[in-house]
């Protein structure tokens, strides 16, 4: 029987493969409509998307071998939980609006994707940085 924090990584992340899995119809169409740069942002999109979602499911399962105390453990779920949504929200708002976000201004939608893409970004961060230490921690 998984921990519950291996539990939720498991099911977040598969919940964000699912969600990288469906923007590749919007990907598909934009392919096949020729729409240029928008081709670009549904790419990255489904990309990143899966690759966060791996990587959740990853350290869900590598958590049982990591030598962290119980917060650590909930604090590294929760960072790459948080993570992945925000990452969604991100990539998914910015591919359909055509809008990168990786600046605040101009204000706006462009703003709220910003601070989703730092909410991702940190949150990834911060997640592999613990597991980094419970994996020294269990080399030690």
């Amino acid at each position: 029987m998984a921990s519950l924090p291996t539990a939720y990584l498991l099911f977040n992340g598969s919940l964000v493969i699912l969600a990288a899995l469906l923007l590749g119809f919007p990907l598909r169409y934009a392919i096949v409509k020729r729409k240029g740069e928008i081709v670009n942002a549904w790419r990255v999109a489904h990309s990143v998307l899966i690759m966060d979602g791996l990587m959740m499911l990853i350290i869900g399962l590598i958590i049982p071998h990591l030598i962290l105390d119980e917060l650590a453990v909930w604090v590294l779920t929760w960072a790459l939980v948080i993570s992945g949504y925000g990452f969604v929200v991100a990539f998914t708002i910015g591919a359909r609006k055509g809008i990168r976000g990786l600046t605040l201004k101009p204000y706006g939608l462009n703003t709220v994707l910003f601070v989703t893409h730092i909410i991702g970004a940190l949150g990834s961060l911060v997640g592999i940085l613990i597991t980094i230490y419970g994996t020294l921690r269990a080399i030690i």
